[in-house]
């Protein structure tokens, strides 16, 4: 039982400065190597939350002092030490105790707590998880069996598709596009199996020919990324790792999806101005619901983004890709792969 206790503590103090700190690095790499916004950084920035889960994996009991009967709080002084190491793949931040062992910052606050407070706090902590995570079950739940009423009382959207590419990937991808009978919302696509693409009859009257295909060209990518799968994915970890502000990063991460997604409407011979154009009529239809909870917000900010990001948008050169593609390097093979105040 002290070992289960002290397992969890450690889960729950060290995947919180983890996370920070991967977080932190990756915000740097962006930095250094000039990412700019969209499909890049979304997926870069995915690597802190994933994280999360990795280094349930990562633990080494066999240094663990706790494991060997060391306890770091009554070691010499002068024979604990914390090493930085960089470099793929021993990328790590721990602290080391005697016979080679290592210990963290939770065992410190475990050592000082009274048993009986550490059982209540780890079980504490477990059940709370539990919670969350059915809580997310049940939102996801809910949301599914409204998006299966949506689609009964909806009909196929008979207007055509003016892009002869874009139409080629609708059929390919056997994705459907409907328009809700009695729900007026900014379009969204839902599924990630058989992708539905949902558009009001509302709307889909107030857009021109290429302003629909605009908008269907950005959900065609949505589907093509498969960017509902990823935040179902992430909203489950984000309930299991409860403790943790991650909010503001899945935030970002939706952003530069959408971004990701409008920026690569332009293969499809979509205009940027006409996408814009879509974006800011469909705002007027955005409706904040929770039975929608895979869906981005169109809030004033991302709206802003997305279009000053259409609207400036210039092509990556070969040596910014280059850089691209050696930051996502190190971000994946030193940051993800490394272990940060874990034992």
């Amino acid at each position: 039982m002290d070992k289960f206790s002290f397992f969890i503590l450690n889960i729950f103090i060290n995947s919180f400065l983890a996370f920070f700190t991967v977080a932190l690095l990756v915000e740097g790499i962006i930095f250094l190597f000039r990412i700019r916004q969209g499909r890049w950084t979304a997926s870069l920035r995915t690597l802190p939350l994933l994280k999360l889960v990795l280094d349930l994996f990562l633990y080494d009991f066999s240094r663990w002092s706790y494991a060997q009967g060391i306890n770091p709080l009554t070691c010499e002084e002068g024979t604990r030490t914390l090493s930085i190491l960089t470099g793929y793949p021993t990328s790590s931040i721990q602290f080391t105790a005697p016979s080679n062992t290592t210990f963290t910052l939770a065992d410190l606050v475990a050592y000082s707590l009274p048993s009986m407070w550490l059982h209540t706090l780890a079980l504490l902590i477990v059940c709370c998880s539990l919670f969350f995570l059915i809580k997310k079950c049940a939102t996801y739940y809910r949301s599914f069996k409204f998006l299966h009423t949506l689609s009964q009382n909806s009909q196929p959207l008979s207007r055509e598709v003016g892009t002869a590419s874009l139409k080629a990937y609708l059929q390919k991808s056997k994705a459907l596009v409907l328009a809700p009978s009695n729900f007026a919302s900014s379009p969204f696509v839902a599924g990630w199996m058989h992708p539905v693409v949902y558009i009001s009859s509302s709307l889909s009257t107030t857009l021109s020919q290429q302003e629909y295909d605009s908008v269907l060209a950005h959900e065609s990518e949505h589907i093509r990324y498969k960017d509902n799968l990823t935040r179902l994915i992430l909203g489950f970890i984000q309930s299991l790792f409860w403790w943790i502000p991650t909010k503001w990063l899945q935030n970002r991460i939706e952003e530069g999806q959408e971004i990701g997604c409008d920026l690569h409407c332009k293969k499809y011979g979509i205009d940027p101005v006409d996408l814009a154009s879509a974006i800011s009529k469909s705002a007027h239809y955005f409706v904040n619901t929770s039975y929608l909870p895979l869906t981005h917000s169109l809030t004033k900010r991302s709206i802003f983004k997305r279009v000053h990001a259409l609207l400036h948008f210039s092509p990556i050169r070969k040596t910014r890709l280059v850089s691209y593609v050696l930051g996502t390097a190190i971000a994946c093979l030193v940051i993800f792969l490394g272990r940060f105040w874990i034992f």
